[in-house]
């Protein structure tokens, strides 16, 4: 991956496509305070590919040595870094609360003097608060009568880090309509992970000082309006935290608003959790009836088979209607736990495959990111992730433990969507725009 792609400003939250190594986490096991050893006897254990794995000298290695001979997703933390991790996941961040791209003059036609492009704008964020939007750029900043130009990679990273927590500063960014300034300051916050815009008004969640979801704020003004009457559009970037609590909460205004087709946003969301997604497939398929419901069927080395359901709900206006038309938005960022919960849209028919995007980027683009992205596809993992804890030590290692299947018995590792399976492709300009030009050329093509 070009190490370039991506970089974060003073927030615990990485960009979606790094986010691929985090995904289904599970519990711990047995303990000692021989780290080696117990790495070993945990890999040996568990490791779905332990068997391929090259295991010359193994036991003379350095932890670090022989946790490259893992796959990319298998990973070490230590004791800090593992609880730091959970704190992350949980919504729990400090900063301004954006990823961005370093776009150099005449890498990308649309942003020819280049600048920081903001990838992700984390969601009740300092950043969003400001009015900070993915798709902006961000070509300077002013603190304190010192004023800087973010013309290489390093400049926005520099300017902001030495600046002091809650102090206010400003950044100058082109939205696609102009230049403005936008006044931020780094602090604690908690994370949200879903938007809702309808043709006449949005709503984002809103959080309490617990990080606990009490309901939603209307946000008028970034309403969609060339979006069709009855159509919400529903967007979700990563499955941590409350995101499933919050789609709850957008589903009964998704109800209120008397919607009757749903646009969801699954680009570059890399996944999560795996009871997150449970969470969020289950407001769909409670109202197929009574019943337990398959989310995904995980399969181990050893041969063993573990079924993970859907949420049961049983409250009807928190509910996707059954006979709701639902389109989903994807791109080579959207993994795992997002493809894991599009197989239960396919598997349970709350979704077809013509009725999927995927993004169609463009040379300009793909020469630029280097073979971080792939086009007209999903990422492609259908593998899971464990994490098993030392109690003796605190730390952890998260190995690849399972290959998962949709509730229909299909397995996309490796593959992803494509549109072999009858999906749709949708020239995207780049990652992002100020006006999300693929996404309109998407309601275009759903309105026929």
């Amino acid at each position: 991956m070009k190490k370039t792609v991506f970089r974060t400003v003073t927030t615990l939250i990485a960009a979606a496509i790094l986010m691929l190594t985090v995904i289904f986490s599970g519990c711990g096991l047995f303990g000692t305070t021989d780290t080696k050893k117990w790495i070993l006897n945990t890999i040996k254990a568990n490791y779905y590919y332990y068997d391929e794995m090259d295991k010359e000298g193994l036991e003379d290695l350095s932890i670090d040595e022989i946790v490259s001979r893992l796959d990319i997703y298998s990973e070490y933390y230590t004791a800090e870094e593992l609880q730091a991790l959970i704190k992350d996941n949980s919504g729990e961040k400090a900063g301004i609360g954006f990823s961005y791209s370093f776009l150099k003059a005449g890498d990308c036609s649309l942003y020819p003097d280049g600048g920081c492009l903001l990838v992700m704008v984390v969601g009740n964020s300092p950043a969003e608060a400001a009015g900070l939007r993915s798709g902006y750029l961000l070509t300077g900043g002013s603190y304190n009568g010192v004023t800087a130009s973010f013309d290489n990679e390093d400049a926005l990273g520099n300017f902001v880090d030495p600046i002091p927590a809650n102090v206010t500063f400003t950044l100058t960014a082109y939205t696609g309509e102009g230049v403005q300034d936008f006044t931020v300051s780094k602090q604690e916050y908690n994370a949200s992970y879903t938007f809702m815009a309808t043709n006449d008004s949005a709503w984002t969640p809103a959080l309490n000082g617990n990080g606990e979801v009490t309901g939603l704020k209307k946000v008028a003004d970034r309403k969609i309006e060339y979006l069709p009457e009855g159509t919400a559009y529903i967007s979700m970037s990563q499955f941590f935290g409350t995101a499933a609590d919050e789609f709850g909460y957008l589903v009964r205004q998704f109800n209120a608003s008397h919607c009757t087709s749903m646009i969801l946003d699954l680009r570059d969301n890399g996944g999560g959790y795996v009871d997150v997604m449970q969470d969020m497939a289950g407001y769909f398929t409670s109202s197929m009836g009574g019943g337990t419901y398959v989310a995904m069927t995980a399969r181990y080395k050893s041969g063993k088979e573990e079924t993970y359901n859907c949420k049961i709900y049983d409250t009807g206006s928190w509910l996707v209607p059954r006979d709701t038309k639902v389109y989903v938005l994807a791109n080579s960022g959207t993994a795992s736990a997002s493809e894991a919960l599009i197989g239960v849209l396919v598997s349970y028919d709350f979704l077809k495959y013509e009725n999927i995007f995927l993004s169609d980027f463009g040379s300009e683009f793909l020469t630029w990111a280097d073979g971080a992205y792939g086009t007209k596809r999903s990422y492609g993992k259908g593998i899971m992730q464990t994490t098993f804890t030392n109690y003796f030590t605190g730390e952890a290692l998260k190995l690849t433990t399972a290959q998962i299947y949709w509730p229909n018995g299909n397995c996309i590792h490796g593959v992803g969507l494509t549109a072999n399976d009858g999906c749709q492709t949708v020239q995207a300009d780049w990652l992002v725009t100020p006006d999300d030009s693929e996404l309109q050329r998407i309601v275009r093509i759903i309105k026929g």
